[in-house]
């Protein structure tokens, strides 16, 4: 299976784009098979049904080329190469200068959100807190060119500084800098919110809740008529937080939570987490390894389902009951945090609660176990009180990568200090996946823009039926039907 791995990393590394769901051509039974485990469906040959643009096509063959019309992973005798687009241009990854133009070319539902409402946009005052990375900025930029006045701000460990200046030399406002101190971010923060933002789409509900302190934003709230939270950790606190704003609950739409969470999250957290362990490309030892997932929400059952995938053994650490029954239901293991830790290889919090992964645990894991984070919270793995209890944290030679040692000399690995694995060391969840989420933050920000003065402050769920327009307009870009246009 290690040729098969690698070859599906350098896919996901080099476009940025969803597996489950896609059509996929390979002779090669390995990577077949691990095609299908991540969900995409599999041909030896193209379909010749109109799918031209659509396919990708892994070409192992001794004479492998870019195939017009697909994208196409070539690996002759079954050794990376590269990866070409449909025309035949190589894709170089998340360096590449063109990396906003590639992802909005696949953000057809979102693109179409946003024309339908371009009328409502001109001279409205529109602010993202977002993960800043090319689909933010497509986003960002869409936004703009309907005639909104928009302002962009990301956390240091969220921002993309290639990104961001893309975006001030589009002429938008941005308020970001990966090299920020928490002062200084903070200072951003508050610059950002006092642009008099009307509608405002977050990600951890940090925004929408400093918007709320007078001493640290003092006029944010005259302008705010509404926001839009996307993440299942956002929600959370706001759900007992006394809002002043109405505020839509993107994340728990449908055609956001049961996409985003398990499939993107799922894999772009492992894809992420295979190129740290192994950045020479020769295969992450995952197959055999034994792996736990704690958390069975969404983001867990992605997890663990794409662990599995890769051959790993997999036990979850669930406390719901429900979930927990879930879990074995779907043939893994189910064991106490205790039980798990002591023969761990790799222990991936998958919460967003703080403290899932306590000082207790990191104690039992074996040397060498890696510990990682799947989204989540500032704290989900105890690293501060390790190092009150006299634990230490040096880097491991790897940005992405530190070194946790306790009193006697046991080390683990800790990837990227602990916070969400995949929107700080990778380039967050693939493009289609955040096509969908950008899609219900944009039928959000409709029903800001449409009933924003009808509704009282507090949370409400996106209505149903643009819930539904989301994934069927999905759907159709899946089938290659249009529709989503």
């Amino acid at each position: 299976m290690t040729h098969a791995q690698v070859l599906l990393r350098a896919y996901a590394r080099a476009t940025n784009m969803l597996i489950a769901g896609r059509r996929f051509v390979t002779s090669d039974p390995e990577l077949a098979s691990l095609l299908e485990a991540f969900g995409a469906q599999v041909t030896p040959e193209p379909s010749g049904e109109g799918a031209t643009g659509l396919e990708t096509v892994f070409d192992l063959s001794d004479q492998a080329r870019p195939h017009p019309g697909a994208i196409t992973v070539v690996a002759p005798s079954g050794t990376f190469e590269g990866v070409y687009s449909p025309d035949g241009s190589q894709i170089s990854g998340p360096g590449d200068t063109e990396r906003i133009a590639w992802a909005r070319m696949h953000m057809p539902v979102t693109e179409a959100a946003v024309r339908r409402i371009a009328h409502l946009l001109p001279s409205r005052r529109i602010g993202l807190a977002l993960v800043l990375e090319p689909k933010t900025a497509a986003l960002a930029l869409m936004l703009s060119e309907a005639g909104a006045e928009v302002s962009v701000f990301g956390h240091a460990s969220e921002t993309r500084d290639d990104v961001a200046d893309k975006l001030r030399r589009e002429g938008l406002k941005v308020f970001a800098d990966s090299q920020a101190s928490p002062e200084q971010e903070e200072v951003l923060a508050r610059e950002f919110l006092a642009e008099n933002i009307e509608y405002l789409l977050d990600d951890g509900s940090h925004l929408i809740r400093m918007a709320h302190d007078p001493k640290r934003a003092p006029t944010a709230l005259s302008a705010m008529i509404g926001a839009a939270e996307e993440t299942t950790s956002g929600l959370r606190p706001l759900r007992h937080f006394p809002l002043s704003i109405p505020v839509i609950a993107s994340n728990d739409a449908r055609s956001k939570t049961l996409f985003d969470n398990a499939y993107g999250t799922g894999q772009s957290c492992w894809t992420t987490v295979l190129d740290i362990i192994d950045p020479d490309g020769v295969g992450a030892p995952i197959p055999g390894m034994k792996v736990g997932i704690i958390g069975y929400g969404d983001v867990g059952k992605g997890c663990a389902r794409f662990a599995r995938a890769l051959g790993a053994r997999v036990s979850v650490v669930e406390l719901d009951p429900v979930r927990a029954l879930q879990a074995r239901m779907d043939g893994f293991t189910v064991a106490s945090l205790g039980e798990l830790a002591s023969t761990a290889g790799l222990l991936m919090s998958a919460t967003g609660e703080p403290s899932t992964i306590p000082l207790s645990a990191l104690e039992a894991l074996p040397e060498d176990a890696i510990v990682t984070v799947a989204g989540g919270v500032v704290g989900e793995v105890e690293v501060e009180q390790a190092l009150a209890a006299g634990w230490t944290l040096s880097e491991a030679g790897d940005p992405h990568v530190q070194r946790l040692a306790d009193p006697k000399g046991k080390s683990l690995r800790l990837l990227e200090k602990g916070e969400g694995i995949n929107y700080t060391a990778g380039e967050g969840n693939p493009i289609e996946i955040m096509d969908m989420s950008f899609g219900v933050q944009v039928a959000a920000l409709t029903e800001l823009l449409t009933h924003g003065d009808e509704l009282a402050p507090g949370l409400h769920n996106l209505p149903v039926h643009a819930d539904d327009a989301v994934s069927r307009a999905a759907l159709d870009a899946l089938r290659g039907t249009g529709n989503a246009q």
